[in-house]
């Protein structure tokens, strides 16, 4: 089977960076999107046009989505010209997406039933990271349909772990989407905080980023982001939201409570319902600045930052 050969189902910000990723490291792609435009940019620079879902597994062993949400991921696999009309007992699904982990195992279960494979295989570092191929990818099924995928997946993520069964790797993603919408909520409320007192926010960051309170909240989004005003990360507020609240759903079956992350998604809702759906998720350091009525700006190149 060839391993350099992949089919990619949602070419947003994360899917059109990781095609053209896989493409310069001399895979085969083949793309298909909802949107045309989309898939025209990405046959410019070489990936092939399939027009449906089920044509795209039928033509390549390893299809992977990267959608805004669990319900759209199973319309694309089920639905009437989905994944499964095209897959065959070697075909291995990939999703990539940010979905609830209750979700893919059902998913899972369905085409188990049918003869097929699946793993889940969200990824972390943003469109930045898609771009240089460093992401973090976090694999949950099989151990064997890991192995079997790992060196394709390594051609786009810089760290490529097995993180257990099924829905496992949905299950971190969210988790670690928690922390950091925390730690960028909470820096942005300290620095807010300490500019209302009469601190310079770049002196802040240089201490904070040589300090115990230092993330990659400090580190690369108040500097690439906030400091310079550009709050373009490629990544939504209401998708931030969406994964706060997979990360609740999945402490409400385990009865337990997320007494800092509940918190925390009351700040992020608040932010949704005051800024419009798309609107980038550093703006909820917009928002906390307007209750505190200051801004947080400054000069990026002063800041001690580690590069993302």
């Amino acid at each position: 089977m060839n391993l350099l050969k992949i089919g990619i189902i949602g070419l947003g910000n994360m899917g059109s960076r990781i095609t053209q990723r896989f493409l310069e490291a001399g895979v085969e792609v083949g793309v298909y999107d909802s949107n045309e435009q989309a898939m025209n940019e990405m046959a410019a620079v070489g990936a092939d046009i399939e027009r449906t879902p089920a044509q795209l597994a039928s033509n390549y062993p390893y299809v992977t989505t990267l959608l805004p949400n669990a319900s759209i991921v199973k319309e694309i696999v089920l639905g009437d010209d989905g994944l499964v009309h095209g897959m065959s007992s070697t075909s291995l699904f990939i999703e990539m997406s940010t979905s609830e982990p209750s979700s893919t195992k059902e998913l899972n279960a369905i085409l188990t039933s049918k003869g097929f494979r699946m793993i889940d295989a969200p990824v972390s570092g943003g469109v930045s990271k898609a771009r240089n191929g460093s992401l973090t990818i976090m694999a949950g099924g099989e151990e064997e349909d890991y192995e079997e995928v790992q060196p394709l997946l390594s051609k786009i993520g810089e760290n490529v772990i097995h993180v257990g069964a099924i829905g496992a790797g949905h299950t971190i993603k969210a988790l670690n989407n928690m922390i950091s919408a925390t730690t960028l909520a909470v820096t942005g409320e300290a620095i807010a905080l300490g500019v209302k007192l009469g601190l310079d926010p770049t002196k802040m960051l240089s201490v904070i980023n040589t300090s115990t309170g230092r993330s990659a909240s400090s580190e690369v989004k108040f500097p690439g982001q906030i400091l310079n005003r550009k709050f373009d990360s490629g990544f939504t507020l209401d998708l931030m939201v969406k994964d706060l609240t997979i990360a609740n759903h999945i402490a409400e079956t385990e009865n337990v409570s997320l007494d800092i992350a509940n918190a925390n998604l009351q700040v992020w809702k608040k932010a949704l319902e005051q800024k419009k759906v798309g609107s980038d998720h550093t703006l909820i350091v917009k928002h906390i600045e307007e209750k505190y009525e200051v801004e947080i700006k400054g000069v990026q190149d002063t800041v001690n930052v580690i590069s993302s």
